[in-house]
């Protein structure tokens, strides 16, 4: 009987440990893709066939970085230039294109110049991202609609 107890002990104490260890490096993670610069929680998707895919988004000093939420890599997925990302008017998400972790959330449609896609922010960090667009530095030739 006492082999089936310490086993039970191990196996509890193991995915206690992973549980932790994920946790740690999702933080760890986290910390690291802000490097003390703004980073808010987005949807992206390059068409509107495609499903949402959740990630964070930086805003650079001349780049928008967009990071996926799960994994480990400390790369951007996407990158936008601010110079050449282009931002249409937002539209409220609405039933089966909703997404439950933004409640709330719009879509706005996105360009870079050679590529279109969407992104799906919500009222806060939409504002955020339409800020720091029109902040460019003087002598950018920003597109702002």
């Amino acid at each position: 009987m006492p082999s089936v107890l310490v086993s039970t002990e191990i196996v509890i104490g193991t995915l206690l440990v992973v549980a932790v260890v994920v946790l740690a490096t999702t933080y760890l993670r986290r910390r690291y893709i802000a490097k003390g610069l703004p980073l808010t929680l987005c949807g992206m998707r390059r068409t509107e066939s495609d499903r949402w895919r959740l990630g964070l988004i930086r805003f650079g000093d001349n780049a928008l970085e967009w990071y996926a939420l799960g994994g480990v890599s400390v790369r951007p997925k996407h990158r936008w230039l601010r110079q050449r990302l282009l931002l249409d008017a937002p539209e409220p998400l609405s039933g089966s294109d909703s997404i439950p972790l933004l409640p709330d959330a719009s879509r706005v449609p996105c360009s870079d110049g050679d590529r279109d896609f969407e992104l799906a922010l919500q009222g806060p960090a939409y504002t955020a991202l339409r800020s720091w667009q029109e902040a460019a530095p003087p002598g950018y030739n920003v597109n702002v609609a």
